[in-house]
């Protein structure tokens, strides 16, 4: 699933891989090393608390893990014995028999079950839905907010406003510059006498 009619399964490039076994090699020593205090040691002792009457199966393991737990190497061998494995095994060696030895078997699956094949890979429509209604939603919202916030209010209020203004105030101060010494002079007394008034009511 998710791959074009024209690409064939592959595996993942050293860029993926490389840091996934880099990680892998000290968690490894790690597990090995915790897992005994950790799990059934005193590492989380007075941290955790096991309700006997709530868990008798937990508080059992914690009481009796000797008898489970003999060391880390022992567990990690028992694990290949475990049904979890099995069935996993089991997966990895059914898949490699479908799709690398017989590929008209999934395909006749597929075209049996074309209904359930189409639930599946829509994922039961959840995806179409968050598309149609929190994307969709979600971009229209984000649009009107633009339009309204930046487009109206900065733009055109306050950057373009301000500038208007600006404009206007100076068309209005510019018809004051006229140039002659009479009309400065005449704003300087009426400038001085104004000041004289409120310093004198002061």
């Amino acid at each position: 699933h998710g791959l074009s009619p024209t690409d064939d399964p592959h595996e993942p490039g050293w860029v993926v891989k490389l840091p996934l076994i880099l990680l892998a090699i000290p968690s490894v020593f790690i597990g090995y090393i915790a897992i005994e205090p950790m799990l059934f040691g005193e590492f989380f002792k007075g941290v955790i608390f096991v309700d006997a009457a709530t868990h008798p199966a937990m508080h059992e393991l914690t009481q009796h893990w000797h008898h489970v737990f003999h060391s880390a190497a022992g567990m990690a061998l028992h694990g290949f014995m475990t049904l979890p494995f099995a069935l996993a095994a089991s997966g990895v060696a059914l898949a490699w028999f479908f799709y690398m030895k017989r590929p008209d078997i999934p395909a006749a699956i597929q075209k049996r079950f074309a209904t359930i094949n189409a639930i599946l890979e829509n994922k039961y429509g959840f995806d179409s839905f968050n598309d149609r209604f929190f994307a969709a939603g979600s971009r229209l919202l984000g649009n009107k907010l633009w339009q309204i916030g930046d487009v109206k209010l900065i733009d055109g209020a306050m950057v373009n406003g301000t500038a208007n203004l600006i404009g206007k105030l100076s068309t209005v101060v510019r018809k004051l510059q006229t140039g002659l010494i009479y009309h400065y002079a005449f704003a300087m007394i009426i400038g001085v006498f104004l000041m004289l008034s409120f310093f004198s009511k002061v």
